[in-house]
């Protein structure tokens, strides 16, 4: 029986480009601007990668601001137990490329909190809860933060490992999924980025930072091709629907909050 195992990069990379938006999307609509509004207080501007609340109290803008990070960590275990199910290749990765993205996200973003003292678990929102040791506090995020990056590389690996199998040569489709999809991701939210009204420190602290550095794990997964030669069936075939909706998508997310909205 001659082992199938095939995946097209061009596929991958419209994977990326629809589930960047996405799940920025998610993030800020679904964590950030949701807890404004469900606590009373008034979303003013949604941009591709922030989200700006007015008209509450101090501990409930720790809520807006940590909401992000909480509902990105809630998709990612609800897509790993999806996956955990899922039958059929196109549905077990793409499951498998929302619970990592996600799990990378959550957990870089006490790792950049921690280290730079800004962004949503920064040292504002340390202010917000009135935690009196600021460098403890970040000290302790930036722990948190490297030991699940840590494990979620692992489970990264042992996921793609259930799909692809093990060994040299399942070396070629590892790469082209996590690279590929890393890269498309990165480029796509750093390009919708430049388009934001604030500046380039939007971009470089958000765009770039929530993508090519929180999803920076992928770089790992692709390379991690070691154990017994026992590679498994897997194609991957060129999807031009995947490729048609990541575009339209993309570009939507672009024309429409890429300069941001007052809602």
């Amino acid at each position: 029986m001659v082992l199938q195992q095939r995946v097209d990069w061009l596929t991958i990379a419209g994977w990326g480009a629809l589930l960047m938006p996405l799940l920025t999307m998610w993030h800020e609509i679904g964590g950030h601007a949701a807890a404004c509004a469900m606590q009373g207080g008034r979303v003013t501007t949604i941009g591709a990668f922030y989200a700006e609340c007015a008209g509450l109290p101090d501990l409930q803008n720790a809520v807006v601001a940590s909401a992000g990070v909480a509902v990105n960590a809630a998709l990612s275990l609800a897509a790993y137990a999806c996956w955990r199910r899922a039958q059929g290749n196109v549905a077990r990765l793409a499951l498998w490329l929302v619970w990592v993205s996600e799990g990378f996200v959550a957990a870089g973003y006490f790792c950049f909190s921690g280290v730079t003292g800004v962004g949503d678990l920064g040292r504002r929102l340390a202010g917000l809860v009135g935690f009196p040791w600021p460098v403890v506090w970040r000290l302790g995020e930036t722990a948190i933060g490297i030991i699940a990056y840590v494990l979620l590389v692992r489970a990264a690996i042992t996921g793609l490992n259930a799909m692809l199998g093990t060994g040299i040569r399942t070396r070629l489709a590892r790469r082209r999924i996590a690279h590929s999809f890393y890269l498309a991701a990165g480029l796509c939210a750093v390009l919708v980025g430049l388009l934001n009204p604030v500046g380039i420190f939007v971009t470089i602290m958000s765009a770039a930072a929530s993508s090519f550095g929180g999803l920076a794990g992928f770089i790992s997964v692709g390379f991690a091709a070691g154990g017994a030669d026992a590679p498994r069936d897997f194609l991957i075939s060129r999807n031009w629907a995947v490729i048609a909706c990541g575009g339209a998508v993309l570009t939507a997310f672009a024309i429409v909050l890429g300069p941001s909205v007052q809602p």
